[in-house]
């Protein structure tokens, strides 16, 4: 009686949330990110309909502006980034990403670049692909050894990075301002 309504219908969400899997604020495997695509429709939307098109456009112009002939884009999602690089002319470019939806759906819109499903964390080419820039869009906030995936990036490489500023069931941390974001990067 003393509990407000709006209270308990949260607490039901993330009672069920957890309990059927997804644990909040945690990182996440695959199989999140493959139920997550599925299930939002925005995934599949052209790049010019997603929130993150106005940040896009600058990092493509940014991307474009410069002397970077190749790309190695870290937690590429379904390709929809990739899709805006080709249209402005990007003529190399690899994306990986450890979600079989995103990447089946990635090599759909954008057949004209490279695709790979695998774990940052796990497989060599960071080491082994020529590169000069790496694209890290909404993807350090979901992994809790954030740093050892910059490590392996190869010293002198150009880096274009985003983070949020909110929580989220899949973030691993978040940033209230740049301040915090500069610290930890």
């Amino acid at each position: 009686e003393l509990t407000p309504p709006i209270i308990w219908r949260l607490a039901r969400k993330i009672y069920y949330r957890t309990r059927s899997g997804w644990i909040i604020g945690r990182e996440q495997g695959a199989e999140f990110y493959n139920q997550t695509f599925v299930a939002g429709e925005h995934w599949r939307n052209h790049y010019t309909k997603s929130n993150y098109y106005p940040v896009w456009t600058v990092l493509a112009d940014r991307i474009t502006k410069s002397d970077i002939t190749s790309i190695l884009d870290i937690g590429c999602g379904p390709g929809q980034f990739a899709a805006l690089l080709l249209a402005k002319g990007v003529a190399r470019y690899l994306g990986i990403d450890f979600s079989i939806e995103r990447i089946q759906q990635a090599k759909n819109i954008c057949p004209e670049f490279d695709f790979v499903i695998a774990d940052a964390f796990e497989t060599e080419l960071l080491s082994t692909q020529e590169y000069d820039a790496v694209v890290c869009l909404e993807f350090l906030e979901h992994v809790g050894r954030d740093l050892e995936i910059l490590d392996r990036i190869r010293s002198g490489t150009i880096f274009f990075g985003t983070v949020p500023n909110f929580p989220s069931k899949a973030h691993v941390r978040h940033f209230k301002n740049a301040d915090q974001v500069f610290e930890r990067y």
